[in-house]
């Protein structure tokens, strides 16, 4: 088996040590509680070339943000994922894991309409952004779609709005159709299909020869157990935190449209299961490295440390519906 830094598709190398360090926690740390040793993230993010200092500012920009929050012991200051974030990482454990389990969609939408002026500009962009981080699609200025019934995201989206549009300056349509022979067109252009689409054709042209050369070694590990060429339990670490890491954008970026609205050719099927098949063959060795990471600092928090596959979350009823 190759070193991790050649098995690494190259725009990997430079991964912001914050979103590695978030990932590392909702990988191998999820549910938990317990505070971490400061050092020990710090020797986690050094196997990503995060120098200690980077890893010392990453953990303390993420403590600002609130995401951590640190627990001092004598002379040792621990870090526990807070609340709230617990929460957050939660929800995107879902997102990342069982998005795509097709969920019923009975072809209506939710359509937003508002008219705002130069005056309100702020408003006006603040609205926009909230809804395409909503997952909205824009069909044009002031005009925004989205699959199913979203009337609460929408209310949501409004009563955080600093400048609440008007009753006559926001308009919400429930249960709306669009006629059947503009939907493919309208839902390509105004949720950027496309760009999607090439996004995960790239993921998968990149990762796919390390999961044919994983598989490969997985069969030469069955037919010798002393077989060398399964990664090593720190290659497995950086392997399956940078393939989640970039995984964990492209959901993110995916307004995961109900599958009617995609088309036979859409490519996320092939991106899936070349990343589940990474993620879930180097679990075990990367939960090794996670627990030998953390053992010098704690033994006993490290009898805790555990993983999750997507074959695990696939086969468990979903916690909720949308």
């Amino acid at each position: 088996m190759r070193p991790a830094d050649d098995l690494l598709p190259r725009d990997q190398q430079g991964a912001r040590s914050q979103q590695l360090l978030i990932v590392l926690l909702g990988d191998y740390w999820h549910l938990r509680t317990e505070p971490i040793p400061s050092a020990a993230l710090v020797a986690l993010l050094e196997l990503f070339d995060v120098t200690p200092a980077g890893a010392r500012a990453a953990i303390q920009r993420l403590a600002k943000r609130g995401f951590l929050v640190s627990v001092k012991s004598g002379r040792t200051t621990s870090y526990s994922v807070s609340p709230m974030s617990q929460e957050s990482v939660d929800a995107h454990v879902e997102l990342l894991f069982r998005s795509h389990i097709p969920r019923p969609w009975d072809g209506t939408w939710t359509v937003v309409g508002y008219s705002l002026g130069e005056d309100q500009r702020g408003t006006r962009n603040a609205l926009r952004e909230r809804l395409r981080q909503s997952g909205f699609g824009n069909v044009h200025d002031g005009l925004w779609i989205r699959p199913g019934d979203r009337r609460s995201d929408v209310e949501s989206i409004v009563g955080e709005l600093a400048d609440r549009p008007s009753a006559g300056q926001l308009t919400v349509f429930v249960g709306a159709r669009l006629p059947d022979e503009s939907v493919p067109t309208t839902a390509r252009d105004a949720f950027g299909l496309d760009d999607i689409a090439t996004a995960y054709r790239d993921f998968t042209v990149r990762w796919e020869p390390i999961a044919a050369e994983l598989q490969e070694s997985g069969r030469a590990r069955h037919r010798d157990p002393h077989d060398e060429r399964a990664p090593r339990d720190g290659d497995a670490l950086r392997l399956r935190t940078s393939i989640m890491r970039e995984w964990r954008e492209l959901r993110h970026a995916d307004p995961m449209l109900p599958q009617p609205l995609l088309g036979d050719d859409f490519p996320f099927e092939r991106a899936l299961s070349v990343c589940s098949m990474i993620y879930d063959s180097t679990g075990p060795a990367a939960e090794a490295e996670f627990r030998r990471l953390l053992e010098p600092h704690s033994a006993e928090l490290a009898e805790l440390v555990s993983h999750h596959t997507f074959a695990a979350y696939t086969r468990v009823p979903a916690a909720r519906t949308p």
